[in-house]
């Protein structure tokens, strides 16, 4: 016959860890596309990069932070 797991006693997940969760995996889906992003910008050079108010320190921490 089949297994059955006995309901828990354990109050339900506050909606907040819910949310935090939630937005984990939103950020994790959207990794890789802001991986690509910041190598692309990545390949500018200081000078674009300065025209577009970026620092590459910046772009370097993103990409890292993200992989």
């Amino acid at each position: 016959m089949f297994d059955v797991i006995p309901p828990t006693n354990q109050p339900a997940p506050a909606a907040s860890a819910l949310l935090l969760f939630d937005r984990a995996m939103r950020i994790r889906s959207i990794s890789p596309d802001i991986v690509r992003a910041a190598q692309h910008l990545n390949a500018l050079t200081d000078h674009q990069l300065s025209e577009l108010g970026i620092n590459r320190s910046d772009i370097e921490d993103t990409i890292q932070r993200y992989i």
